[in-house]
């Protein structure tokens, strides 16, 4: 099983209070013995829940990250001696410097319409903070999906514009690091911080449909938490019968003959990302090719790809 299996499972074990069947979806993550483990904890249900997972998850000795919304209660985490790195998620609309726990070395920001325009600020307040890293993450489609009915998806302009601020303010980034999730907002950063910071700008690539896998609350399986196409439910069946699903092979074939580097595109107005995932629901993947048997997301939070 192992080298058909995804090497990453990134899994948001809570939403808006809810959960899915988490022992069973832990199991079923063990089962496939990931290398990496991602959890995402929004809140009180993630936390009760986590213990139980974290045992089951330990079985297969994967390395395990955990991204926690900072919420109050949420750092007593952090002093429960879990073998697993923690990344502290911030809102961008609050001050976070008093609320990150002591130690905390990794602290991340979604990316979006509503948080750019606090993204400078926020890396101020990185600066001034004990934190190393910043993650610099995609939105969501899954869960944007469940919550608007949509995915917002930044534009070019809206980017150059982000990074043509930060670039005048001269924030003091030696010795930190940034993970950008989307491939054009990576090579404008990686510009502004050429001098100081360049090398800490890091892109941290796309592995959709192949060494990532992305479960949702629920329990559902997808090429990963920007690209809402669903392949299956844990709840239901094996984690190996949906990564082997003929819909999976489908979906990393035209993610492949996606360019790696597609410049000069993100010159052009139409353009949304670096990322097919998020473009997809505007334009499907690869320019506009829809998958067989296949239909745009809904608001209900994906589509079903099972054979």
């Amino acid at each position: 099983m192992g080298e058909s299996m995804p090497a990453c499972v990134r899994w948001d074990i809570d939403f808006h209070g809810n959960a899915g069947r988490t022992k069973r979806i832990a199991r079923q993550i063990r089962e496939a013995s990931p290398r990496v483990v991602e959890l995402r904890i929004e809140g009180g249900k993630g936390l009760h829940e986590l213990p139980a997972i974290f045992t089951e998850i330990h079985k297969c000795n994967p390395r395990v990250e955990t991204t926690l919304r900072v919420f109050p209660g949420a750092a007593s985490v952090a002093l429960r001696g879990y073998a697993m790195d923690f990344i502290w998620q911030v809102d961008a609309m609050e001050p976070f410097l008093g609320q990150l726990p002591p130690g905390a070395e990794s602290i991340s920001m979604t990316v979006d319409g509503d948080s750019l325009a606090r993204l400078p600020d926020v890396l101020e307040e990185f600066a001034e903070s004990n934190a190393r890293a910043i993650h610099l993450s995609n939105v969501n489609a899954i869960r944007a999906l469940a919550e608007a009915g949509h995915v917002p998806v930044l534009g070019r302009e809206q980017l150059q514009a982000a990074a043509g601020i930060i670039s005048r303010l001269e924030i003091p980034l030696s010795g930190k690091k940034l993970v950008v999730h989307d491939y054009f907002f990576w090579k404008l950063l990686r510009g502004v911080f050429s001098d100081e910071a360049g090398e800490g700008v890091c892109f941290s690539g796309c592995r959709a449909a192949s060494a990532l896998a992305y479960v949702d609350w629920e329990g559902n399986v997808y090429p990963c938490d920007s690209l809402p196409v669903r392949l299956g439910n844990l709840q239901e069946k094996t984690f190996e019968k949906i990564w082997r699903s003929p819909a999976r092979g489908q979906i990393l074939d035209v993610l492949r003959a996606v360019p790696a580097s597609c410049e000069p595109c993100d010159r052009l107005k139409g353009c949304l990302s670096g990322c097919p995932g998020l473009a997809y629901p505007v334009y499907g993947l690869n320019g506009g090719a829809e998958l067989p048997g296949t239909e745009r997301p809904a608001a209900t939070g994906g589509r079903n790809l099972e054979r």
